[in-house]
């Protein structure tokens, strides 16, 4: 079996906002009814938010925000009074959205949290309060922002040439996990994935199989931070998992020899 070293590597980098714009207040001549008002709310995209990390981007720019989750709350009591599956549903029920008077809130989000805790899609979400008073139109602006923490495993070439060649000799599952929730990556589930809450920590578990159809490397635990700070839900890491065989006159002996891991950190930034 040849022996082999593992070249691991882990990139941290702060994602861009999408922007859903509307002015505070806008005029109506709808004819509302006593004790009524109306809500009348813009959703759009402000621009394409890409962040190139090496050879790897982060791309956000086809999130749509006529494709968001919109619900209508009562301030005092939270009690949803209006929903619509996406702002384009509301759209098509008609604006101003006829409200009795009273202070609310809106939510819009990329999805429906409810109690998602890890999903295959990045959550961006926005909530702001309003008053509707009588006979009167509000404006509302909401800005939607990335609201939940990215992880993306990425392969080596070198690796995928190994897995294609080889399928039963190698094999690798990367565990990853943030406050007790916990995603696990593999051949057939490489999709990158989205947690909901932030944590202390994430604890990533690496499990290797190189060069043999039935033994697996003991599990290697890191724990990853951006230096001193926990992870936040605006982050996004990167994953590169590489594998790089021993020379051939390495002195590590014949036989089952664990391959080297390690552990690197890097934070980029976009410019908002």
């Amino acid at each position: 079996m040849n022996s082999c070293k593992i070249y691991y590597f882990i990139l941290l980098c702060l994602v861009g906002v999408m922007a859903c714009d509307r002015n505070e207040e806008t005029g109506s001549r709808v004819s509302y009814e006593n004790g009524t008002g109306g809500l009348d709310l813009l959703a759009a995209v402000a621009g394409k938010h890409t962040i190139s990390v090496i050879t790897k981007a982060v791309d956000f720019s086809e999130i749509d925000a006529k494709n968001f989750y919109v619900a209508i709350k009562k301030q005092e009591t939270g009690e949803v009074v209006k929903e619509f599956s996406s702002f384009s549903v509301m759209e098509d029920a008609g604006f101003p959205l006829l409200l009795p008077i009273g202070k609310y809130s809106v939510i819009a989000s990329s999805f429906n949290l409810q109690n998602t805790e890890v999903s295959e899609m990045p959550y961006f979400v926005d909530e702001q309060e309003f008053l509707i008073e009588e006979k009167m139109t509000t404006g509302v602006s909401l800005k939607c922002v990335y609201k939940s923490i990215g992880v993306e495993l990425v392969l080596s070439e070198r690796f995928v040439a190994l897995l294609n060649a080889q399928p039963h000799n190698y094999g690798y599952e990367v565990e990853v996990d943030c406050a007790g929730i916990s995603h696990t990556f593999t051949q057939g589930k490489m999709a990158p994935v989205y947690f909901m809450k932030s944590c202390e920590e994430l604890v990533v578990k690496v499990r290797m199989r190189l060069g043999s159809s039935d033994s697996w490397y003991p599990t290697r635990v890191y724990r990853v931070k951006n230096g001193d700070k926990s992870p936040e839900l605006n982050d996004y890491y990167i994953i590169n998992l590489d594998v790089e065989k021993e020379p051939e006159d390495s002195d590590t002996g014949e036989g089952d020899v664990p391959g080297t891991v390690s552990l690197n950190s890097k934070t980029i930034r976009m410019k908002s």
